[in-house]
C-alpha cells in the first residue's frame, strides 16, 4: 500500500470513528451489562455546558474501582468531523491533480494541440459542426464507450481538425475520468514492433502489444501514410484487434477517404472500430489551418 493510500485510509478510519461517536450521542443511551451509566452536566471550554455521558466499566461492589469513559462535547465532535472531511477532500483533490498531471504526460500530447479542447474547436460549416457534436457526445458518454469498447474513425482531408477533436476527447477522458490515454502514429507502432525483431531487442512483441493495449484510450494518427507495407497493416490490425477483444476504445485518424481507408485496412477493422457505440466521421471540407483552428 502506498503512502497516500495509507494516509487516506487513516483519515477515513478517523472520520468513521467520529461519526460513530456522534451517532451514539444522537441516540438514546445504550444499557450495557456490567456497566453503570450516568449523565452529568459538563463544561466545554469552547461551547459551554453539555450533557456528558459517563460510563463506568468494572467492579460494581461498593468501594470498588472501575474504568470510566466520558463522552466529548458534541459540538467539538461535529467540528472535528467537518475538519476531517475537509482534509479528506483536500487530499483527494491533490491526488486527482497529481494523477491528471501524470496521465497528461503519458498522453504524448503534441505541443501544437496543448490548448485544444472541445469548446474551442471552431466548426466552419454544418459538416464540421456535426463532427463536433458527435465528438462531444462521445466524450460525454465515455463511461459507456469504455464499457462497450466503442471507438472512432476520423478520416478525410488534412487540416480539418481531426487531431484537435481526438486529442480534446483524450483530455476529457483524463481530466474527467482519470483514465489513461495515449497518442501515437501508425508509423511509430510499426517501428516499435520491428524493434523487437533483432537478436539484441530489449522488448518482445508481447511487450509492445501490452504497451498499446494498456491505455483506456489509444489514438493512432496517420493511418495509411504511403499506404504502408503488408507487415505494417498486419501490425496495425493486431493492435486494433487486441484492443477490440479487450473492450478498449481506439480512435483512428487518417487523411484518406473512407473508401481508401477501408481498402487499406479492411472493412472488418472499420466495423470493429464502429462496434460498441463507435462511429465513423468524414472530414470532407477543405483545410482551414490558415484560420488557426486545425
Amino acid at each position: 500500500m502506498s503512502f497516500h493510500d495509507t494516509f487516506a485510509k487513516d483519515t477515513r478510519d478517523k472520520i468513521a470513528k467520529v461519526q460513530r461517536q456522534l451517532d451514539d450521542l444522537n441516540s438514546p443511551p445504550k444499557q450495557l451489562d456490567n456497566t453503570v451509566l450516568e449523565v452529568v452536566r459538563a463544561i466545554c471550554d469552547r461551547h459551554g455546558e453539555f450533557d456528558q455521558r459517563c460510563r463506568t466499566i468494572g467492579s460494581l461492589v461498593a468501594g470498588g474501582k472501575g474504568i470510566t469513559t466520558r463522552s466529548e462535547c458534541p459540538k467539538c465532535l461535529a467540528e472535528k468531523l467537518e475538519d476531517l472531511k475537509q482534509e479528506e477532500a483536500r487530499d483527494e483533490a491533490r491526488r486527482k491533480e497529481n494523477n491528471i498531471t501524470r496521465l497528461m504526460m503519458d498522453l504524448n500530447l503534441p505541443e501544437r494541440f496543448s490548448t485544444a479542447t472541445l469548446e474551442n474547436y471552431q466548426p466552419v460549416n454544418p459538416e464540421a459542426a456535426r463532427c463536433l457534436k458527435l465528438c462531444k457526445a462521445y466524450a460525454a458518454k465515455w463511461s459507456d464507450r469504455r464499457k462497450q469498447g466503442g471507438g472512432l474513425v476520423m478520416c478525410g482531408k488534412p487540416g480539418t481538425g481531426k487531431n484537435h477533436l481526438a486529442l480534446a476527447i483524450a483530455k476529457h477522458v483524463i481530466s474527467e475520468h482519470q483514465h489513461a490515454a495515449m497518442f501515437t502514429t501508425a508509423l511509430r507502432v510499426a517501428r516499435a514492433f520491428k524493434s523487437t525483431w533483432g537478436k539484441n531487442a530489449e522488448r518482445t512483441e508481447y511487450d509492445v502489444i501490452h504497451a498499446y493495449t494498456d491505455p483506456d484510450l489509444l489514438i493512432i494518427d496517420e493511418v495509411g501514410v504511403q499506404f504502408g507495407s503488408e507487415s505494417e497493416k498486419l501490425i496495425l490490425f493486431e493492435v486494433i484487434n487486441t484492443r477490440y477483444e479487450q473492450m478498449k476504445p481506439t480512435i483512428m485518424i487518417s487523411n484518406l477517404t473512407l473508401e481508401e481507408l477501408s481498402a487499406f485496412i479492411g472493412e472488418r477493422v472499420i466495423d470493429r472500430m464502429n462496434d460498441g457505440g463507435g462511429c465513423t466521421l468524414a472530414f470532407t471540407w477543405d483545410s482551414y489551418r490558415s484560420r488557426g483552428t486545425a
